[in-house]
């Protein structure tokens, strides 16, 4: 009866936890000049925990999706150029994760999301300082349709 219970519980969880998106290279482009815009989430300096700040942004972005009938959303995760670049490739998918976590609460079907890690993609830092570009800690989101 107890294992009954637990498989129960363990059961529950799963369901309550939103399902997962597709890890992908490269994500589906394409619809035309009618698509929406890609939208920016930004992040503190080594985190992937999405900011309060940032959360009615990516409700935005599923609103959106749901209204204009998107079929594709590519989440590519970015990072600035200070740290090691297994950390960076690590964070910048755990950042595209968390922003694909929160659009399939908001809504968006998990198959609909594609998440790519693009680290250190554009480092607009400078050489020789310590400061990273904010925004270059990033998750960019594209519509496709």
């Amino acid at each position: 009866m107890k294992r009954l219970g637990v498989l129960a519980a363990v059961g529950a969880l799963f369901a309550a936890a939103p399902a997962f998106a597709q890890t992908v290279g490269n994500c589906p482009r394409g619809g035309g000049a009618n698509q929406p815009p890609p939208v920016r989430v930004l992040f503190d300096l080594g985190s992937a925990q999405l900011r309060a700040s940032e959360k009615p942004t990516i409700v935005q972005a599923a609103a959106t999706a749901k209204a204009r009938q998107v079929s594709a959303i590519c989440l590519i995760g970015h990072t600035d150029k200070l740290g090691d670049k297994t950390f960076n490739d690590k964070l910048a998918r755990s950042r595209s994760q968390a922003v694909a976590a929160q659009m399939i609460r908001d809504g968006v079907p998990a198959n609909h999301i594609y998440i790519v890690a693009d680290p250190e993609a554009f480092g607009n830092m400078s050489l020789g300082k310590e400061d990273a570009s904010v925004t270059d800690r990033k998750v960019t989101i594209f519509f496709s349709r």
